[in-house]
């Protein structure tokens, strides 16, 4: 069973869920999601001994959405979860990401790896591989919606006109018939109505991804060293395996990628069986 909690990570009071008792799993969503995204790795991890605990991220679900676009760089993404691995009683972490997650947690293992004791990926690009493959006529393709989401105003009433008509093609069209129930989508669309949320969301891409930085090279980042696994859904329609390829060479430690053919970016949800032995795998590997 899962149950619902908060904390003070700093400058936010951060609400997640968490089940079970053990080494602690952090479980951090992309968008436009919240922690309902990891409804199938909570039971999992309790179930196998680990506490695992999926926050709602700054601006999602019922965590505070700080105004300003400034809000959402990445030192304050950062942040909030080295806070909340200190508010959990806790050193460190095993950390999962899945897209804007995902690039949390790689920011994290690469910059501060003594709070990272074990990394895995759920189809999220490192941010430097990100960077690359912008510059690459395949990936900036699958990228357009990033710069859509730039124009403020205009990218909220395009996700959420029609009872967010263009947002449910996005995000549920993509992946396989019935990874998302009615009840699922429910809870992913209300949380983005709310007043202010989904420009919350944007901002992420705002703050951390502007138009200037598709003309910039990508800044430098320690390579990353703790045991990472990277899983992988090669269905993906706005991640091309060149992400993939990329972020492999921006890892000097234990390295393990298990790919997932034929499933969507939403590997997580559409996938959750193989997605929870893989992780499994991967925490045993890491206590090794």
């Amino acid at each position: 069973m899962n149950n619902r909690r908060t904390a003070d990570v700093g400058e936010i009071t951060m609400s997640y869920a968490t089940a079970g008792d053990g080494d602690p799993v952090i479980l951090l969503h992309g968008f436009p999601e919240t922690s309902h995204s990891y409804r199938f790795q909570l039971p999992a991890l309790a179930e196998a001994g680990y506490r695992a605990i999926a926050p709602d991220l700054r601006g999602f679900g019922d965590t505070d959405a700080p105004e300003g676009v400034a809000e959402y760089a990445f030192p304050k993404l950062l942040g909030d979860v080295i806070g909340l691995i200190g508010a959990l009683g806790e050193t460190s972490a095993h950390i999962v990401g899945h897209d804007w997650g995902g690039s949390i947690a790689w920011a994290l293992a690469a910059n501060v790896p003594d709070r990272v004791r074990s990394l895995t990926i759920l189809n999220s690009p490192h941010p430097i591989a990100s960077a690359e493959a912008r510059q690459m006529p395949e990936q900036q393709q699958k990228s357009w919606y990033m710069l859509l989401f730039q124009f403020a105003g205009v990218a909220e009433e395009w996700l959420l006109k029609d009872d967010l008509a263009n947002l449910r093609s996005f995000v549920f069209d993509s992946a396989a018939p019935g990874t998302f129930t009615p009840e699922d989508q429910a809870v992913f669309c209300d949380a983005l109505s709310r007043p202010g949320r989904m420009t919350a969301a944007l901002n992420y891409y705002r703050a951390n991804i502007p138009p200037e930085n598709w003309l910039k090279p990508p800044p430098a980042f320690p390579p990353v060293t703790v045991p990472t696994t990277i899983i992988w859904g090669e269905g993906d329609a706005y991640m091309g395996d060149v992400l993939l390829e990329r972020s492999m060479t921006k890892v000097t430690g234990p390295l393990t990628v298990e790919r997932l053919p034929g499933v969507s970016h939403w590997v997580q949800q559409e996938a959750p069986d193989a997605v929870n032995e893989h992780l499994l795998a991967a925490l045993a590997r890491a206590a090794r």
